[in-house]
């Protein structure tokens, strides 16, 4: 059983190294490990085990005199479609970057870090109301400042709640 590399059995069926490979991904051909893990082939059997395997599949007329493999059918959708696809998405991407760049679109990390700090310091400035409220009033006692302070934790509280 004279054994080869997937690179001589490209070469001996006249396809591509690629072509191989899929073939062994698809179940088509069997391929063999030896000890030194390197993949390969066994160039006796690999004609017959490919037209085998490869028998079951029917080839379809489509519109406009194109060939496509039935199977595939569902899944991979005419070069046309894709290509079209691929550079719809392209646009998209460099309608995104331009506007970037333009500073319309900022990283949403960037908003989240931004409005974290707003609500901090809001949040400082409330919690600050009753100790200037003393400064500026010298006259409330310490049942109007502790009111003061239970009315302000209360404000937040239900903030904290509603977002």
């Amino acid at each position: 059983m004279p054994l080869i590399t997937r690179k001589q059995a490209a070469e001996e069926l006249g396809v591509t190294v690629q072509s191989i490979y899929m073939s062994i991904k698809r179940g088509k051909l069997t391929a063999m490990e030896d000890a030194d893990g390197n993949i390969l082939i066994n160039s006796d059997t690999m004609r017959d085990e490919l037209k085998k395997k490869s028998a079951g599949q029917r080839i379809k007329r489509v519109d406009q005199g194109k060939v496509r493999n039935s199977s595939t059918d569902d899944l991979i959708p005419e070069y046309e479609e894709s290509r079209a696809r691929t550079e719809y998405l392209k646009a998209e991407l460099l309608e995104l970057e331009r506007k970037q760049k333009e500073e319309l679109l900022v990283p949403a990390e960037d908003v989240k870090t931004t409005w974290v700090n707003i609500i901090s310091v809001a949040r400082t400035k409330v919690l600050g109301i009753p100790s200037k409220a003393k400064q500026r009033i010298p006259d409330l006692d310490t049942s109007a400042m502790t009111c003061l302070e239970d009315i302000v934790r209360e404000a937040l509280e239900e903030l904290a709640v509603t977002a």
